[in-house]
């Protein structure tokens, strides 16, 4: 791998990383996890998950790996989160298992969230274990699916370091709970085994999402709003429009 692609993997590495955080490690962390007792947990979880995985890197272009940081550039700018590892791996063509997995998934996600605030109730410790189930299957199923070369443990630690240091704001947005984060938590990991055994890479934060409207509708109270949901849905879906266009702009489709 040349220079250029190794920075390029790195940059992709950390932005996955980084959303990650303020999705996933933040609710968690700044909800009953001490913060710095999480950003240890979940980056070693991280790191031990990208190296244990089964899944191996796709290679990329320079020209797409490119396009796949400044689409990111575009919508984090848009407060849209894209789902990088489902753009790249769309650049490779799409299954009927894939889209399966993608469109199918949250309907799982939302019925675990729904009874798993009526059953669960979460401790300290529980918050603990799915910390870093959570945290290995995303090490697993995305990081891997990106990168593995040693250098990766630089964009985990800077990723999940900056991303729980602003991901205090994006709780106080959202009104995450302490609970809702490890209902949520325990279903993206959950439902990522599935990616991982079809070699697919699945969006954490869609599957958060979910999990947090199925706990709304449990509780009838307000946790996620229901836009920021179909924000996640749509940029699946943005995610293969972009994909197909890179693919015909660089002459591959």
């Amino acid at each position: 791998m040349s220079p250029l692609d190794e920075a390029l993997t790195l940059a992709l590495a950390f932005a996955l990383v980084y959303n990650n955080a303020l999705v996933v490690l933040g609710p968690s962390a700044w909800g009953g996890v001490q913060p710095d007792r999480a950003l240890i947990l979940a980056t070693a979880s991280e790191i031990a998950g990208t190296f244990l995985s089964p899944m191996s890197p796709l290679k990329f272009s320079p020209s797409e790996y490119l396009a796949a940081l400044l689409f990111y550039a575009a919508f984090t700018a848009a407060r849209i989160s894209l789902p990088i590892s489902v753009f790249l791996y769309s650049l490779r063509g799409l299954t009927a298992t894939s889209l399966a997995l993608w469109f199918g998934t949250p309907a799982l996600a939302f019925t675990v969230g729904y009874f798993a605030a009526r059953l669960v109730r979460p401790s300290l410790a529980l918050g603990y274990v799915v910390l870093f189930a959570v945290s290995f299957m995303f090490g697993a199923n995305n990081i891997a699916f990106v990168d593995k070369d040693v250098y990766v443990v630089a964009a985990i630690f800077l990723g999940n370091y900056l991303g729980l240091r602003f991901s205090r704001w994006i709780v106080k947005l959202y009104a995450f709970s302490f609970s809702g984060a490890v209902s949520a938590s325990a279903s993206a990991a959950a439902l990522a085994a599935l990616g991982i055994a079809f070699g697919i890479p699945m969006s954490f934060t869609l599957l958060i999402y979910s999990t947090l409207l199925g706990s709304a509708a449990s509780r009838r109270m307000r946790i996620i709003r229901p836009a920021d949901f179909i924000k996640a849905l749509a940029s699946i879906t943005s995610a293969l429009l972009l994909a197909y266009a890179t693919s015909i702009v660089l002459g591959r489709a």
